[in-house]
């Protein structure tokens, strides 16, 4: 079983806007990292979450400006599956991100981990489905590089609700790199690639390889988010 959760992007600057996906095959823990106290207090989403349950109960219940069923909020595969994946471990690198507004917003990890899948959506068993591109990642020892001084920063996100940090409390403003060492920040479920997907009978699907310095950015756009 996979689901797919469509929700508002939280990635656009406020003179646009759209939709993201994400893929997972534990909607309880989706749920409960996605709608957790937190997230729903920091990031207003009591709206949202109502919409979410609303959809999950059976409703075409979209959150854009749409009730287009292909962005009904809450979807599931019964015949879903990961077809492949494949993995690529980073060591002492700094990812080139920008925020919604293309400005740069880079950040440091001494250790990084990014797993890239082809999910097959299908609802029956003998249909090709729906092809995805997907990708989560893991970031340990993780901070922001500060412009002006010369220092990092906490790496705090500021896009969509879909990654759990994991910091100390004694953590310093702004220090060397170093002092963020126990900093880590992972996403806990898939997020789309790109923003198309593969239809029809037979489809080839997606080769995986090891991702572009521009795809690592747009994989990991939910960490500067719009404004990050």
């Amino acid at each position: 079983m996979i689901y797919k959760i469509t929700l508002f992007d939280a990635n656009c600057p406020s003179c646009t806007s759209g939709t993201a996906s994400f893929f997972t095959e534990d909607i309880d823990e989706f749920e409960r990292n996605y709608f957790s106290d937190e997230n729903v207090e920091w990031g207003k989403l009591e709206a949202q979450k109502e919409r979410y349950f609303h959809s999950k109960a059976g409703e075409n219940v979209t959150d854009y400006y749409s009730d287009d069923p292909e962005l009904n909020i809450f979807q599931y595969a019964e015949y879903g599956t990961i077809e492949k994946r494949k993995t690529f471990h980073y060591k002492d690198k700094i990812f080139e991100l920008h925020n919604g507004f293309l400005i740069p917003s880079p950040i440091y990890a001494a250790e990084a981990t990014v797993e890239l899948a082809q999910i097959a959506f299908k609802k029956h068993p003998y249909e090709e489905g729906k092809k995805y591109l997907v990708a989560r990642y893991s970031l340990s020892g993780v901070c922001s590089e500060s412009f002006f001084s010369g220092k990092f920063d906490d790496c705090t996100p500021y896009g969509n609700a879909i990654i759990k940090t994991c910091y100390p409390e004694d953590l310093p403003y702004r220090g060397e790199k170093e002092d963020f060492a126990d900093c880590k920040l992972s996403t806990f479920a898939w997020v789309e690639l790109y923003q198309r997907c593969f239809k029809g009978d037979h489809v080839k699907g997606y080769e995986i390889e090891e991702p572009t310095e521009e795809q690592l950015a747009w994989i990991m756009r939910d960490i500067p988010g719009d404004a990050g």
